[in-house]
């Protein structure tokens, strides 16, 4: 997830937000999430997954998770799916930037 990062296709998961069929999750601390984030993103830190906490009850709901360079939305990635979550992690918020994506 470093380097260069995933291929990601900023206009498809927007499309899929508004759309409510997906969820663009930040699994980031709560400072980093406070000094900018991907526009339309939900904070959902990785401690709280870690608690077994989800962000919905809905598994057929796509979720793209992104961090701060890909590590702990790695970790996301796989405790999801193994919730039955449809995954794709993102990698860091720069490759958010990198591909278009707007942050607030």
């Amino acid at each position: 997830m470093f380097g260069f990062g995933p291929s990601i296709d900023v206009d498809k998961i927007s499309k899929e937000i508004s759309e409510n069929t997906a969820l663009l999750l930040d699994v980031r601390e709560d400072d980093e999430w406070e000094s900018g984030h991907a526009a339309g993103a939900i904070h959902f830190s990785l401690g709280r997954l870690s608690e077994g906490e989800v962000p919905t009850k809905d598994t057929e709901k796509k979720l793209y998770v992104y961090c701060a360079s890909g590590g702990r939305s790695g970790v996301a990635e796989q405790t999801l799916s193994a919730k039955g979550f449809t995954v794709d992690n993102i990698g860091g918020l720069s490759n958010w930037r990198s591909a278009g994506g707007k942050t607030e």
